[in-house]
């Protein structure tokens, strides 16, 4: 009964034909006779409060209704029963028996339009951030203190394949440094749905194309944006994924020179070598004419449980380059956050060393990772209710570290809260 009731009510309110009244609409229902016993049913209803009429508490009873809005009238009782003494609720019962039929119809109706509005998942988050970046004191950027909101959706395609969909916007609420400062509201998002791919299979192939992130391991050798293919090949033990795509976050989020202008390509391989050791190795390589200070590149990440609630995850990388070519990073993570938990809480620290020619484009994590750096930092999640997490870092670093005219040292404090959903 709460199932029919369900799929009746929103069936209803989605034909835009509940509210309170009942006025006649074209339908391929007939008409319940002038003297049938469930207008006095449906009276004794609204008398006892379990139904609203036509706003003079009355049910027009003059006037014949058809048995289509009889059973919406029906589903709105149904959606009171628990509001009924046992007399109110024995009619309702015999009043769902007696329009079963077209309740039955309108759950139809309603699930050919759940069908349609469950074929597309939403998932994001809203986040509010403030960064202390500075450096002898000063502040050396400011871009980092906004507000953001990432939107993700995914559309149902068929049983293979899916289309997705994702927008960024964000709102500088103050930017400044030493050049000046910047007027606040800044809107450095638009909100345009930026990235846009496909994702299924063909056969046992994992396939994705289009324009997305990615990154493999700890993304500390490659996480950014690109446009292209990915393929997902099961070999056992050992995930294998291959690659091709076109970078398209431009030369100041990747190491790479002129990004726009070259093309990556590679190959990703992944797996468990022990019952608490994973090892994911990347090998790749990018179109170079003259531009590029690389054109082969590779990693290896080893992530290790060493506790109950201790991970420890290292990467070494290193491309072709000929000075700077190397990329150190070291992290420790003491338990972690589930969303669903108030209180959960993850500590962690990491170690790391970025030449400037040392990976092809590891992540950036919003400019707290810089390329030619190195240093450390400590981190805290928080969740401090249902789907909202609260971030505090703050990391000591020497960036420009391969040119000692113009290195300088950092000191960044981050606190932000993510909101998902």
């Amino acid at each position: 009964m709460k199932k029919k009731l369900v799929a009746s009510l929103a069936a209803a309110m989605i034909l835009g034909v509940a509210g309170t009244s009942f006025a006649a609409v074209v339908n391929p229902f007939s008409d319940v006779p002038a003297k049938h016993w469930s207008y006095d049913a449906v009276t004794k209803l609204a008398h006892d409060g379990i139904l609203e009429g036509y706003g003079d508490g009355t049910f027009r009873g003059d006037k014949t209704i058809s048995r289509y809005e009889m059973a919406i009238i029906v589903a709105k009782a149904m959606s009171k029963v628990d509001q009924a003494d046992a007399g109110n609720k024995v009619l309702i019962e015999k009043l769902s028996n007696e329009y079963a039929s077209e309740l039955d119809k309108l759950g139809a109706r309603m699930t050919t339009v759940e069908n349609k509005v469950d074929n597309v998942k939403w998932s994001g988050f809203v986040r509010g951030k403030y960064d202390s970046d500075t450096s002898d004191g000063h502040n050396i950027s400011g871009g980092n203190k906004h507000y953001f909101l990432a939107l993700e959706g995914t559309a149902k395609i068929n049983d293979r394949w899916e289309g997705h969909f994702a927008s960024e916007t964000r709102h500088d609420y103050t930017t400044s440094g030493w050049g000046g400062v910047i007027p606040p509201d800044t809107n450095n998002g638009d909100g345009t749905w930026f990235r846009i791919w496909a994702s299924g299979s063909v056969g046992e192939v994992g396939v994705a194309a289009g324009r997305k992130w990615f990154g493999y391991g700890d993304n500390m050798v490659w996480g950014h944006e690109a446009t292209g293919i990915w393929l997902d090949i099961p070999t056992g033990t050992f995930k294998t994924s291959l690659f091709a795509a076109k970078p398209t976050q431009g030369n100041g989020a990747v190491s790479l020179k002129d990004a726009y202008d070259t093309n990556i390509y590679g190959a990703n391989f992944n797996g468990d070598i022990a019952k608490n050791v994973n090892v994911n190795l990347l090998l790749g390589g990018n179109k170079d004419d003259g531009e590029q200070q690389m054109s082969r590149w590779g990693g290896l990440t080893v992530t290790s449980k060493i506790a109950k609630d201790l991970k420890l995850t290292g990467t070494y990388a290193k491309t072709n380059a000929d000075d700077f070519n190397k990329t150190h990073h070291i992290r420790l993570d003491y338990k972690g956050t589930d969303l669903n938990k108030t209180g959960s809480y993850g500590v962690y620290a990491r170690f790391f060393k970025f030449g400037v020619n040392g990976d092809p484009s590891h992540d950036d994590e919003w400019d707290s990772l810089k390329s030619d750096s190195r240093g450390w930092m400590v981190g805290v999640d928080y969740v401090v209710g249902k789907n909202i997490q609260w971030t505090n870092i703050y990391s000591d670093q020497k960036v420009n570290i391969s040119d000692s005219a113009t290195e300088y040292n950092r000191k960044l404090f981050r606190t932000q809260f993510d909101l998902h959903f």
